[in-house]
């Protein structure tokens, strides 16, 4: 069923279309929510509050079409309370959450990857997990994170300008863009 007809049947108070809409990408939810909270339980503790918290206010969704973007930022958020609540996260072990999310091709590669990661603040991991690891567009990614666009463009350009001085290889979008348009 269209997205849209089911946003419009869940403003008015329709609980069925709200979870057929979270039924879609439910395996997606649920990845994402373990991915914080790092056991079954919290991740789906955090799934329901989320989902309650998200039923009560989707009438203050402006964009129909964002509903996914919109309940994963409500998720997130949800998740960040939680582990909060819980502990405060050391680096060491965000970093080993990274690490059991993502699998690396060459023992190399992954002595790089968790050298660089490990010179990141939170928010900066965050933002290139976001966008180069799940694939988020740069829109989608400053809804998830709650920024504006520009601020979600800059925070990338600067991380990954910080990246690539610390590499000496680290290449992005913004790079290429202006290398093949004569720009330096």
């Amino acid at each position: 069923m269209d997205v849209k007809i089911l946003v419009k049947k869940s403003k008015k108070g329709d609980i069925s279309s709200f979870m057929k809409l979270l039924r879609e990408r439910e395996e997606f939810i649920y990845k994402i929510s373990f991915t914080y909270t790092e056991n079954s339980y919290d991740a789906e503790d955090c799934i329901s509050e989320a989902t309650i918290k998200a039923f009560d206010k989707i009438k203050q969704l402006k964009d129909d079409n964002k509903f996914f973007s919109w309940y994963t930022s409500i998720l997130i958020n949800t998740c960040r309370k939680s582990l909060k609540r819980r502990i405060n996260a050391s680096t060491e072990e965000e970093l080993n959450e990274i690490r059991d999310v993502f699998s690396y091709n060459a023992i190399e590669d992954k002595i790089i990857i968790e050298g660089l990661l490990n010179k990141l603040k939170k928010d900066e991991r965050e933002i290139l997990v976001l966008r180069y690891l799940k694939d988020y567009s740069i829109q989608e990614v400053a809804d998830i994170m709650d920024i504006p666009l520009s601020t979600a463009k800059t925070r990338i350009y600067r991380t990954l300008n910080f990246l690539r001085g610390k590499s000496g290889g680290v290449k992005n979008e913004y790079y290429y863009t202006r290398k093949f348009n004569g720009q330096r």
